[in-house]
């Protein structure tokens, strides 16, 4: 009688352990690929053309980040709660709303290649190289979206491996043949992509085009408006600060700390963006489960809650560890080397402000299965307004380094305030209704697409 349910709890233990190896392992992957850019574009290129490589890419992460908040968070958040064709339907609007994304951000980044002045801190000139393949890039993240929403990130990771083995081969094949450019490194991050969503579409069998983006706008706008414009103000200040940088500084220093954010701080956004992936598809049902009266919604929000705080602990453990080990192997390696040894004094604050971001990740995650949307919307506010303050004066005040404290300063104002908001919603752990999907819409001559019966 025992052996069985024992049984049955090793296997789901083992199944779970793989699910979670294979997106971690996933994030690294991608993660490699994204980061190779900025990395090797600080090792080959001159600092002077590694800004630039900078800049281009800061615009280009916030096409595709728009993006994502609209069809990538909301696929995370919201399909993992349908099964079938409901979660298929969604998929395949999303990719088509991905594709007219991608078409935009295409069009816009020729006009700002075509129209930004050539003279001055602030170049874009190496944008052109990222314009072609902006339609793929954002395909393929959403494609990886879908997976994950699916519960399959060994799926996943297959066409991310394509993405990064494509990448590094063409990567490998410019340093061999001493090719390496800006524009060059910034083509093959997009060839890569384009092998990679070339992988899902032929496994899946779908086309871009076949889905519907006005179905996807009718069925997610209670999701994807507010996730939108979280992400515009997000992107606004990520994009802001290189601008700052470079204009209230240097190109020079925008390449510093880029180095450094890209040494230390992006592999901890790595881990978040993986754990947050896996966390918020089972908050999600959790949240959906928990508006449900009886035993069965009690136990649902009881594990929300000890979810959140297990994670709550342990990643500040992790952060603290972080820490003390990082950053002094950071700042050692940066003292020792010619190019970058004046940004060794941003490990410190780089260090500080990644533990900061891990010890908010449980909070986020529970805030996105509940479907807070407008909550993370005003946390955003606070945490961009207090680190665009805080780079400007710090800048200011203390130059490269005293902007990188300021940019602490506004991760901890948005920790303290996500904290605070979870606290307040999840008193009341239901989400809010369902959105109308299109089999629950009946169409008539008098009522739009979308008007629910």
């Amino acid at each position: 009688m025992t052996t069985r349910p024992l049984a049955r709890r090793l296997q789901g233990l083992r199944g779970a352990t793989r699910f979670v190896g294979a997106g971690l392992l996933d994030q690294v992957v991608i993660a490699a690929a994204n980061s190779a850019n900025t990395l090797l574009g600080g090792i080959l290129l001159p600092k002077e053309k590694f800004g630039a490589l900078a800049l281009a890419l800061a615009v280009g992460y916030f096409a595709m980040y728009l993006n994502r908040a609209v069809v990538g968070d909301v696929l995370l958040a919201l399909a993992s709660r349908y099964d079938g064709e409901p979660r298929v339907r969604l998929a395949r609007n999303g990719l088509a709303t991905a594709l007219c994304s991608g078409v935009i951000a295409t069009i816009v980044f020729v006009a700002l290649w075509a129209l930004w002045p050539s003279r001055g801190e602030i170049d874009l000139r190496e944008l052109i190289w990222v314009a072609p393949f902006m339609i793929p890039i954002m395909l393929h993240d959403t494609a990886r979206c879908d997976y994950l929403a699916d519960r399959r990130p060994d799926k996943a990771l297959g066409i991310d491996l394509v993405w990064a083995g494509t990448q590094a081969v063409m990567v490998a094949v410019m340093i061999l043949t001493h090719t390496s450019s800006a524009g060059g490194l910034l083509a093959v991050w997009g060839v890569g992509a384009t092998a990679g969503i070339t992988t899902y579409l032929a496994r899946e069998r779908r086309l871009p085009w076949q889905g519907n983006p006005a179905a996807w706008l009718t069925e997610t706008r209670h999701l994807s408006s507010w996730f939108t414009i979280t992400a515009v103000v997000a992107q606004i200040q990520v994009l802001a600060i290189s601008f700052v940088v470079a204009g209230r500084l240097s190109k020079v220093d925008l390449g510093n700390l880029r180095f450094v954010q890209t040494v230390q701080l992006q592999p901890v956004q790595n881990l978040i963006t993986a754990i947050t992936s896996l966390l918020v598809p089972r908050a999600s049902r959790n949240a959906a489960e928990a508006a449900k009266p009886g035993p069965e919604g009690e136990q649902a929000a009881l594990a929300l809650r000890r979810q959140t705080r297990q994670l709550a602990i342990a990643f500040a453990v992790l952060g603290a560890l972080m820490v003390l080990i990082v950053w002094p192997v950071v700042s050692f390696a940066l003292v020792h080397t010619h190019k970058f040894a004046e940004a060794a004094p941003l490990a410190l604050p780089i260090a500080l402000q990644g533990a900061v971001y891990l010890l908010q990740v449980p909070f986020t995650a529970a805030m996105r299965g509940m479907h807070r949307a407008r909550m993370l919307f005003v946390q955003y506010v606070i945490f961009a307004f207090v680190s665009l303050s805080g780079l400007t004066l710090g800048a200011d005040w203390g130059g490269l380094h005293g902007a990188a404290w300021g940019l602490l300063t506004g991760s901890t104002a948005g920790l303290i305030c996500m904290v605070v908001l979870y606290v307040y919603a999840v008193r009341w752990v239901g989400p809010p209704p369902s959105p109308v999907l299109a089999e629950e819409v009946s169409p008539s001559p008098s009522a739009p697409l979308g008007t629910p019966r």
